[in-house]
């Protein structure tokens, strides 16, 4: 029961929210939430103004994908495209193939931007690409995000 809370409220955020958030709108990766966004197995939300107060982001949107493996090497090209323009890059690669990355982009409108993806091999794979933009500094929002629970 608890799962279909999360997973309506989710569904609600996402049709709530259907507008595109705008630092994002000269990036690669607006193709894989316009591409993948809507299919099946995906959950993708998108959060702004006050919802967000709390963690001191502008803007917060993420998607996950389980079990579509091609759907990394696209994510992956699309990071490429938009590490060009990248402050700091972090990458971690396994067998050949970056399966986690941080991108600390160039600020917008005077706002930090960063983009994570992660890819995981469990059963079923998933994949996890979360854009976030913030006032604060980019290494303190990092810090908050990946702190351990």
């Amino acid at each position: 029961m608890k799962t279909l809370k999360k997973y309506s409220l989710l569904v609600l955020l996402t049709i709530w929210s259907s507008t595109t958030i705008m630092g994002q709108s000269d990036l690669e990766i607006r193709k894989v939430f316009e591409e993948y966004g809507s299919q099946k197995g995906v959950v993708m939300v998108e959060l702004k103004g006050k919802m967000l107060d709390d963690y001191d982001f502008t803007a917060f949107k993420s998607i996950v994908i389980s079990n579509q493996p091609e759907a990394g090497d696209f994510i992956r090209k699309c990071l490429t495209k938009d590490e060009a323009g990248a402050k700091k890059v972090k990458q971690v690669v396994s067998s050949g193939k970056a399966t986690s990355i941080i991108l600390q982009l160039a600020p917008k409108n005077e706002s930090n931007r960063l983009i994570l993806f992660n890819e995981s091999s469990g059963n079923p794979p998933k994949i996890t690409l979360i854009y976030i933009e913030s006032d604060e500094n980019a290494d303190d929002v990092l810090k908050l995000v990946l702190k351990k629970k």
